[in-house]
């Protein structure tokens, strides 16, 4: 099997997935955002503010191209990943499925532990909420998979777990 490729909203969960699958299957998990925040020494608000929207989408392009060729990774795409950029040959595609409060709450949440604000999008709910509801049939038509991401971290790692050992025949090590 290639990679375990994450897709959804933000606060939908992906990296936190990422990590507790990764911790499950022992293969390594990258998030692209952080990945291009890595490579490119400026944090995504900065990119977008200097450079464009365009020229993120071309990092992400950029980061597929390097990933494609890699197995056994658990990546956790961006939001905008999906929507702007092929994805299909990075590997299998989860799309977590989580409703608007749910997601409204997780962030809330990081928020206030973080004390911090990175979600301005969600400074607007209106807007986020546009959004999410734009972007939600997008996420559908570009997985392999819907994943319910309401329920807990090991209810939905369970579920992808579930689905690649039966579908792919994936062993698990360490269970």
């Amino acid at each position: 099997m290639k990679n375990i490729v994450l897709i959804g909203f933000m606060g939908s969960g992906k990296s936190t997935i990422a990590k507790r699958l990764s911790a499950i299957l022992q293969w390594r998990w990258v998030d692209s955002d952080e990945y291009i925040v890595y490579q490119q020494k400026c944090s995504i608000k900065q990119i977008f503010q200097e450079y464009g929207e365009s020229h993120f989408r071309k990092l992400e392009s950029e980061f597929i191209e390097s990933f494609m060729q890699k197995k056994q990774y658990i990546i956790a795409t961006g939001g905008g990943m999906p929507i702007f950029n092929d994805i299909t040959h990075l590997g299998v595609r989860f799309y977590l499925k989580s409703d608007f409060f749910t997601i409204t709450q997780r962030i809330k949440l990081a928020q206030q532990d973080d004390n911090n604000n990175t979600r301005p999008l969600f400074d607007d709910i209106q807007q986020a909420h546009a959004l999410y509801k734009k972007r939600e049939p997008l996420y559908k038509s570009q997985s392999d998979f819907t994943i319910n991401a309401n329920t807990d971290e090991d209810g939905v790692a369970r579920a992808i777990i579930d689905i690649i050992t039966n579908h792919y025949k994936v062993k698990i090590v360490n269970a």
